[in-house]
């Protein structure tokens, strides 16, 4: 006979009536069917009932129970759940393991007959398919429950808002007629203010003119007053000079630098700056280029920049570029820069391509590179793009091509980013593809992060998908200031896969020092991905010590313990597990139970238990036995409830015991009826697992406690309103300790009043009482 029946026919009770009158086994039973009908009789013995009068309870044929108990024919499993279960009613229950062997010994039966094998087998499969079923609709149904009530705020929402606009209208009316009052009394004084802003216009007009006639009159007798004076000093002379104009020529053909310096120094003294400008401009126009470069270092030594300013246009346009680029060495040694400034500015102004070029070239020959690069440096900045490419193309193969190349950098800080695109394309059709190969480094180094952003942007809108890339791939070799608003620039922009490859390749070269600082600076400007992800990649880069890495994280605010929380809360569970293994592996503790705090507390249970899964398979330290059962010895057993739920639903079924056996040996009666009202109260409402975390506490407390306080913990549960765990309890209780019974009904009623007892009849209490009356 088997287990199951061997456990049955213990728990036998003895029969009051006449005995049963089972027919006997046939010889020639196949052993599998034999020992199924064994096990049907112990149970059906244990019922004490006829065949028939079994029968007719169950709504059978009473020949088909004789032969279901003869062997003649296996059962359906139904006939033996059903049995069991009525056993289960009459005496001692089955125990799960002999109830598991029974269903292995009615399997093993059932292959003797093949087809009613394949039936059981879909008959399984259609009740695990119900099961199924049957899940799905609890989940529908609070799906339902929770539409519904999502539907019911949002028409008491609407409600709200319909009696707001109610209340808006009722307010607008009873303002209204304030407001066309005082809209007639706004353009009544808007009317006023238009009119008086009109003579305030007019008067002003008024006053202009008349100042100007004041400015012209004083100008023309100051004017006249100057004329006479220089006349006079004319005539004195006795240069026989008939007028001003004629003098000043005779001064240009015939005076030395000097003597012209301090003749436009008299003009300016005496007003005359009209002239004295007119006669630098013809010294400038006439003149050798050395003496031109003597008379305006002259100017500016004796105060008078101005009139040197005033004739260099003139002459940039009157004379050769070869006489150009050599006023503008005598300028440069003369030591007057300002000079030499505003001849190159007026020379960009001025000049084509090519004559730029040619003026480059002169410089060149001057010993002057640093000036033909300065001025082509303006000239890349204030001219159009075609005039860019043209000098380009004017500068190939000469000696001022590699200055070109070189002043191209300057220009691209100052450029949009629409030119930039335009003049990369220009210099590539031109087959300038030097030129067009420096800007992308050109943009990475002298161009904030958002403004690269930017023309990354515009040459990918394009089609220029590869100087894109040159660009992106300078931009990330920068500084770790540049990089890291690259970073965020790109966030800002949306482009967070390329932020994230910013990123990784800046934790592949940088020291712990530099990616310290990256995590720091992304986590204190809120770009949490970022900072998350330069952590992680850190930690598995083998060139990376853990330990330094988060020491150096450590000495900047916010801290290490804040980054490290922030990871676990805005990762997914197998980051959170991860970097709780790095730090275990990199022996911090501390850390290590910082993220699975952080993970446990304010995660959900689903969330959780994904965690706890991904550490148990790495066999993370935290989640050993040992480990688990000291902390809930150490810990309040409430507090373990979100760790039993997130363990269960991880399967960690061993896991689970542990941490229950630390609560039910270290936690008193109260810690643990708190416990189970925490397992149920955070309990998943659709896939719950707290059931099957009570089932293990249970089991445990009936192994560990005593009975006096198994009964103390069963009365508690039921006080408490746990009354399915209070009954589990009991159940459990009394299957393992025939005992329990008697004793629970004593602690349940030892509290109780007695009749016979002293103390219900001491007088005052209620039984005394109704005697004496």
């Amino acid at each position: 006979m088997s287990d199951s029946a061997g456990e049955i026919t213990a728990t036998k009770p003895a029969h009051h009536g006449r005995p049963l009158a089972l027919a006997a086994l046939k010889e020639g039973l196949a052993p599998e069917k034999r020992a199924l009908a064994e096990d049907l009789r112990a149970l059906f013995g244990a019922l004490d009932v006829s065949v028939r009068r079994y029968a007719v309870r169950r709504h059978l044929d009473a020949s088909s129970v004789t032969r279901y108990l003869s062997g003649e024919r296996v059962p359906p499993w139904e006939f033996v759940a059903g049995l069991i279960s009525d056993v289960r009613e009459v005496s001692a229950p089955l125990t799960p393991d002999a109830e598991a062997a029974l269903h292995e010994t009615h399997r093993t039966a059932l292959k003797t007959n093949r087809r009613s094998s394949e039936i059981q087998a879909l008959q399984d499969e259609l009740a695990g398919a119900d099961e199924e079923t049957r899940r799905i609709k609890a989940r529908q149904r609070a799906l339902e429950e929770a539409l519904v009530d999502r539907e019911r705020h949002l028409r008491e929402s609407v409600s709200r808002c319909r009696h707001l606009e109610v209340q808006i209208d009722v307010e607008q009316s009873a303002h209204r007629a304030d407001i066309a009052l005082w809209e007639g009394e706004y353009e009544q004084l808007r009317g006023e203010c238009d009119d008086l802003s009109q003579e305030v216009l007019f008067l002003q007009e008024a006053l202009a003119v008349a100042r100007a006639e004041l400015i012209a009159a004083e100008g023309q007798c100051h004017q006249l007053e100057a004329d006479l004076d220089a006349m006079s000093r004319l005539e004195g002379r006795g240069e026989g000079v008939s007028s001003l104009m004629a003098a000043l020529e005779a001064a240009n053909n015939t005076a030395s630098v000097a003597e012209l310096v301090q003749v436009v120094g008299d003009l300016e003294a005496r007003t005359q700056q009209a002239m004295a400008r007119e006669l630098v401009s013809a010294a400038s126009r006439s003149r050798r280029v050395e003496e031109v470069a003597a008379l305006l270092s002259g100017l500016q030594e004796a105060g008078l920049p101005a009139h040197a300013d005033t004739a260099i246009p003139a002459l940039v346009m009157t004379r050769p570029v070869a006489e150009t680029a050599a006023l503008a060495g005598a300028l440069h040694r003369a030591g007057f820069e300002d000079g030499v400034a505003a001849l190159l500015r007026a020379s960009v102004e001025l000049h084509s391509p090519c004559d730029l070029i040619g003026l480059c070239l002169g410089l060149h020959r001057d010993q002057l590179p640093e000036l033909a690069e300065s001025l082509l440096a303006a000239a890349f900045v204030v001219r159009t793009v075609a005039d860019v490419v043209a000098i380009a193309v004017w500068a190939a193969g000469t000696e001022a091509e590699p200055s070109t190349v070189t002043a191209l950098g300057p220009a691209v800080g100052r450029r949009s980013a629409q030119e930039l695109v335009e003049l990369s394309i220009a210099l590539r059709a031109a087959g300038r593809h030097r030129h067009a190969d420096t800007l992308p480094a050109a943009v990475a180094e002298r161009r904030d992060a958002r403004a690269v952003v930017n023309v990354i942007e515009c040459f990918t809108d394009r089609g220029l998908a590869t100087e894109a890339d040159r660009i992106f791939s300078v931009a990330q070799e920068q500084s770790v200031p540049h990089v890291l608003a690259l970073v965020r620039a790109l966030v800002q922009g949306r482009h967070s896969e390329a932020a994230f490859q910013v990123v990784e390749q800046a934790v592949a070269r940088w020291s712990a020092q530099g990616i310290a600082d990256m995590i720091t600076d992304l986590y204190n400007t809120d770009h949490f991905p970022q900072a998350a992800q330069a952590l992680m990649s850190a930690l598995y880069s083998p060139e990376i010590s853990t330990r330094q890495l988060l020491h150096q994280v450590d000495e900047v605010s916010p801290g290490v313990e804040a980054v490290v929380e922030m990871v676990a809360e805005t990762g997914s569970p197998e980051r959170a597990a991860h970097l709780l293994t790095r730090l275990e592996n990199g022996g911090l503790p501390l850390l290590a139970e910082v993220v699975f705090q952080q993970t446990l507390t304010h995660k959900p249970t689903g969330h959780t238990g994904q965690f706890l899964g991904v550490l148990a398979r790495s066999g993370a330290a935290v989640m050993s036995e040992t480990g688990l059962y000291e902390r809930a010895c150490a810990a309040s057993g409430p507090d373990m409830a979100p760790l039993l739920l997130a363990l269960a639903t991880a399967r960690q079924d061993k896991a689970v015991g542990s941490v229950a056996l630390g609560c039910v040996r270290t936690h008193d009666l109260s810690d643990l009826v708190v416990l189970f009202r925490q397992l149920h109260k955070l309990d998943h409402p659709i896939q719950p697992r707290g059931a099957e975390v009570v089932d293990q506490i249970v089991g445990i407390v009936v192994q560990n406690w005593l009975m006096e306080n198994q009964a103390s913990l069963v009365v508690a549960l039921a006080q408490a309103g746990l009354t399915h765990d209070s009954a589990l309890l009991t159940q459990r209780a009394a299957a393992s300790q025939p005992k329990f019974r008697s004793l629970l009904k004593s602690e349940q009623t030892k509290h109780a009043q007695r009749v016979l007892s002293r103390t219900f009849w001491k007088k005052g209490s209620h039984g005394p009482t109704a005697l004496s009356s």
